[in-house]
């Protein structure tokens, strides 16, 4: 279990990467155009393309993640539900919190605070309360506070943590049962995926944040169900497999027939998770020296950045936002920024991780 995690925090820390090069190639582009050859800026606008599919694996990564965490202990009960709270808020605020406080700092060195909107009070506000979307959504309550673009995720984060604990307590309900065994499982996937189309659908007529958040909430939970499949060691190409594969035919389907960004999402999530569970479910059973050696180089490529990639994912934008603004748009500049944000991020997050946050510890549900 513990390589298994590893291998989780490395794939975590390529998905950072990508997020992190995508702001880097759209916003300083005098760093690539006319410098490289046409095939490898092709490979370049190639990467960077995969900002969104990076922060969707994020999502299905967190859902997979949670289901490890929790096991059978599903957070229903009073004691599971303040534990797993505790847990969840422990991860989150403090860096995220940090991370808004650091947006501040950058908006005051770079003269944005009380000339930019984004940095405002009322923008400040929807952000500690979880409300900010990403401005692409129309008529959206609040923005990434400071324009600090990646916030927009840690919303819906937020929410499909505090929705699971309903949404497993209804099915199981739903099920007659107490345990989220291979039928119930299936249950809440297809009762996920039901709850994303009416969001999708519902968005278009009206704006409300939490409708929004539970536009994507399938590709959350397709990570969770992947993992509980993982866990209970079910048979490759079983009809909880074909039931992935029937979904995301749905939504291929959907998405040609009405073509939505939000589709176009949830069927990528979908297909992520009909890849993403043969390739661990063959990794347990298949082990040999080719999957052993390239599990060891993936980890040493990028387990350390994954350790830290919460707090790069977060802090890395602002200071990008700073260069631009200051007019250091330069390799050695930009390369020794980077650097230092990656080594910083690690060091951040496993200081957060390790501080036990205790008055965070409380009886949510008495």
């Amino acid at each position: 279990m513990s390589k298994r995690i590893k291998i989780l925090d490395s794939m975590r820390g390529l998905a950072a990467i990508i997020v992190v090069f995508h702001h880097v190639f759209t916003g300083m582009p005098s760093l690539f155009i006319n410098k490289y050859p046409a095939w490898l800026m092709a490979l370049f606008s190639f990467i960077s393309t995969l900002n969104v599919q990076a922060v969707l694996f994020f999502f299905y990564i967190s859902g997979f993640s949670i289901c490890l965490s929790v096991k059978n202990e599903l957070p229903i009960n009073k004691k599971a539900f303040n534990n797993y709270v505790y847990r969840r808020l422990k991860r989150i605020l403090p860096l995220y919190y940090f991370a808004i406080v650091f947006t501040l700092l950058v908006g005051i060195c770079s003269y944005q605070v009380g000339r930019n909107a984004d940095y405002g009070i009322k923008n400040l506000i929807g952000n500690v309360l979880f409300l900010q979307c990403s401005n692409s959504y129309a008529g959206n309550w609040f923005a990434p506070y400071g324009n600090n673009g990646p916030l927009w995720s840690l919303s819906f984060e937020m929410f499909y943590y505090f929705l699971l604990p309903v949404f497993l307590y209804l099915v199981l309900k739903f099920g007659k049962t107490t345990s989220l065994n291979l039928f119930t499982n299936r249950i809440a996937l297809i009762g996920a995926f039901i709850i994303s189309i009416a969001c999708v659908f519902l968005n278009r007529f009206l704006f409300l944040p939490f409708i929004a958040f539970s536009a994507l909430f399938y590709v959350w939970y397709a990570g969770y169900f992947a993992a509980n499949l993982y866990l209970k060691k079910t048979v490759l190409f079983d009809v909880n497999f074909k039931l992935l594969i029937l979904l995301t035919t749905i939504l291929f389907i959907i998405n040609n027939a009405t073509p939505s960004a939000t589709i176009s999402k949830l069927f990528f999530g979908s297909f992520t998770a009909c890849c993403f569970f043969p390739l661990f479910y063959l990794r347990k059973k298949i082990s040999t020296k080719f999957i052993l050696v390239f599990e060891n180089s993936f980890n040493f490529l990028f387990y350390k950045i994954g350790t830290g990639s919460f707090a790069l994912y977060l802090l890395h934008y602002p200071v990008l936002q700073l260069l631009q603004r200051l007019g250091y748009i330069k390799y050695s500049c930009v390369g020794f920024t980077l650097i230092s944000i990656i080594v910083g991020s690690i060091w951040l997050e496993k200081m957060f991780t390790k501080t036990p946050f205790l008055f965070l510890k409380r009886q949510y549900l008495k």
